[in-house]
């Protein structure tokens, strides 16, 4: 029988749960999978993966049969015929893909078959957006919403001018939903001209200096693309915003923009003299306190102390869970307080989990010596090759009502490290924003294998802080899982379950402390978890 993610890979025919969504009850509530699920997904399953090692023509046969073979089922609930039209689009689309992968590797002795394949994944893609346009259409039309003024009159709309009723939905609603959250920005943040070209490409730049490049899907969202560089989660960006075109009627297909390269790190670098300094006296003062024979022993003492002081918070790793699709990221470059990083990767400090073994924990040691043993005139040079001018530290920002925290997201883990451990100030780094997605659904945040007690508590959390103005937006229900339409979150961590949540309480209030009880949680709820819990749930 197959496993139950491939079991979901199939809308069911008995309750209409579309791809990789659980099978439910007649009143919403998560059920085990129907058993005509399972048995649909044997046969349609070995069609796309069992049937790979097949020759395309011989795969299209199978999908052709058992797509034929499928009648409609008059006790299903209705609507699912919609969802088998969009399963059996699923299965063409990867046929159509690896015929053109075939044509190409069959005439590779003589001819670029390049142009086949492409062609190929051309129709495959415009049957891929096919399926995904009838299933948005037909089965979550409140989660999809549509332009009804331009389909007014139309009985029988052809795919594309429904499309664009699609793209034009989203745009209404994107915007109404980004017209909702400034309302909450309580202080006014830095001052920014930006300009926005059709595209989506965004580049903004502070009266400071600090440069962030990005793309939002409309100029609406540029401001949520700058607020994770502002002080913190309260202050609104005073943005001068410059259009190269007329604004868009759709939300602009997401791309790859220019972004934050080494240039911008090293001028980021150089553009901040104090925090170069301080960092380079406090190099110079542990050259000074620790012999060189004594380093790797005050290393590895440095070492202990940071783990029973201030161990890693999880990943945030909350905002990609969401079903949400993109509509704003950005990036920048500048020089953070390094005790705000609270995730590095390896969750251990000091200790990497390396094949190579002169990256795992040796190297900790290894590069403190090399550091400290460098002339003071020289650390400078040294901090400016190993932190710009090598690929830089990549740091996604987590803002809060006092100010960011970070998490390494993909690398200088090692580098991030060692300043922490050696207690170093400042570091310069790349920096990505996490922007808050407008809905966040519960069985999003935890595993729901914990069943439905813990998808409730987390329901009943999220009204406990939108009463005590430590969220704002609504909360409804589909079925009994709770949605939570997001306006604004100061401290965005709240969102998550328990275990998140207080761990980021924890990590907080070491790096700004009060700023949580300025904002309206009592001392006695940051102690721990369980003390959070009590509050929340109490």
């Amino acid at each position: 029988m197959a496993a139950d993610w491939d079991t979901l890979d199939w809308t069911c025919p008995t309750c209409a749960a579309s791809r990789r969504k659980a099978c439910t009850t007649k009143d919403g509530r998560p059920r085990p999978t129907h058993l005509a699920r399972r048995l649909t997904s044997i046969l349609l399953q070995f069609a796309v993966r069992r049937g790979r090692g097949q020759p395309p023509a011989e795969r299209a046969q199978i999908v052709r049969s058992l797509t034929a073979a499928q009648e409609p089922d008059t006790s299903a609930r209705e609507g699912y015929l919609w969802h088998q039209a969009a399963d059996e689009l699923y299965l063409w689309d990867q046929v159509v893909a690896a015929a053109g992968r075939h044509a190409a590797a069959a005439v590779d002795d003589h001819l670029d078959g390049d142009e086949l394949r492409d062609a190929a994944q051309q129709a495959a893609h415009r049957i891929t957006q096919a399926r995904d346009l009838l299933h948005e259409w037909h089965s979550e039309r409140a989660e999809y919403p549509l332009d009804e003024e331009l389909l007014a009159g139309v009985l029988r709309p052809a795919p594309s001018l429904l499309a664009r009723a699609r793209r034009r939905g989203d745009l209404r609603r994107l915007e109404a939903d980004l017209a909702r959250r400034p309302v909450h920005l309580d202080r006014p943040g830095g001052t920014w001209e930006a300009t926005w070209h059709s595209d989506g490409a965004l580049t903004a730049n502070r009266v400071d200096g600090l440069c962030v490049r990005g793309w939002s899907a409309t100029p609406d969202a540029a401001e949520q693309a700058l607020l994770s560089f502002e002080a913190t989660s309260r202050h609104r960006p005073q943005t001068t915003l410059t259009l190269h075109d007329e604004r868009p009627e759709a939300p602009a297909a997401c791309t790859d923009p220019p972004g934050i390269g080494r240039v911008d790190v090293l001028r980021a670098f150089d553009a901040d003299r104090a925090a170069l300094d301080a960092t380079v006296a406090a190099v110079t003062q542990l050259q000074r306190a620790w012999p060189e024979d004594e380093i790797s022993d005050r290393v590895r003492a440095a070492t202990a102390q940071l783990q029973a002081s201030a161990p890693q918070s999880p990943y945030f790793n909350l905002y990609k869970r969401q079903r949400e699709h993109d509509w704003a990221f950005s990036e920048s470059a500048a020089w953070v307080r390094t005790d705000a990083i609270v995730q590095a990767i390896d969750k251990v400090w000091g200790d990497f989990d390396r094949s190579e073994a002169s990256r795992g924990p040796s190297w900790i040691p290894r590069a403190a010596r090399e550091l400290l043993t460098t002339k003071p005139e020289q650390v400078a040079a040294f901090l400016r090759h190993h932190l710009a001018e090598e690929p830089a530290i990549s740091l996604g920002v987590i803002n809060g009502p006092a100010g960011p925290l970070y998490n390494v997201s993909s690398g200088g883990a090692h580098r991030t490290h060692l300043f922490r451990i050696l207690g170093l100030p400042w570091m310069i780094a790349k920096l990505y924003a996490r922007i808050p997605p407008r809905r966040f659904d519960v069985a999003s945040v935890i595993d729901t294998a914990k069943g439905m007690t813990e998808v409730e508590r987390v329901g009943r959390g999220w009204h406990t802080l939108l009463d005590r103005g430590l969220l704002h937006g609504r909360i409804r229900y589909e079925g009994a899982f709770a949605v939570f339409d997001l306006d604004h979150a100061p401290a965005p961590w709240l969102l998550g379950d328990v275990g998140l949540a207080s761990a980021y309480n924890t990590a907080y209030e070491r790096v700004y402390p009060g700023a949580l009880t300025e904002l309206g949680i009592p001392a006695t709820a940051l102690t721990g978890r369980k003390a959070w819990e009590q509050w929340l749930y109490g």
